[in-house]
């Protein structure tokens, strides 16, 4: 299937990875943050879904949720999957109700966490967008040249 970029997603191995994996993150292509979504649940925990910054390792990832959630412990499965395209696909498509479906069983805490993460995520994504719209973090082939203000602009003298 063919999205707004026209990448190929497979959506049959992105599902299977929602529904088994314990615990998995998404990177975005247009932002560095990550999604993290950890299924796990105990008296003391529910199934977490947050917007966190990149960690520079998988094992940092594990020690940073080891921390954030000790009654849990270490997670059996743990994955990582780059979606290519916007988050607002990512709700187009049904990944995100499959990811809500596999974390919320009734839990409120985590569909208000949900709401939050995936209004972080499509204002990330606009912020990113407006960015390379205005030209930041952008390298050029020709430098801007300083306007100048006595310049009159509309051709006449």
């Amino acid at each position: 299937m063919y999205s707004e970029n026209g990448v190929l997603v497979d959506f049959d191995e992105i599902t299977r990875l929602v529904t088994t994996a314990d615990v998995f993150t998404v990177a975005f292509s247009n932002f560095p943050e990550r999604l993290i979504v950890d299924t796990r649940s105990n008296d003391i925990e529910a199934p977490l879904v947050q917007v966190v910054e990149p960690a520079r390792s998988a094992r940092d990832r594990m020690n940073w949720l080891s921390r954030r959630r000790p009654s849990l412990g270490t997670p059996e499965t743990f994955s990582f999957f780059a979606w290519p395209h916007s988050p607002g696909f990512m709700v187009q498509s049904g990944v995100w109700d499959r990811i809500r479906n596999r974390v919320e069983e009734g839990e409120s805490q985590v569909s208000v966490q949900c709401d939050l993460a995936i209004t972080a995520l499509l204002n990330l994504d606009r912020d990113a967008t407006f960015a390379v719209l205005r030209g930041e973090h952008c390298l050029t082939l020709w430098p801007r040249q300083p306007e100048d203000e006595d310049e009159d602009h509309d051709g006449e003298s």
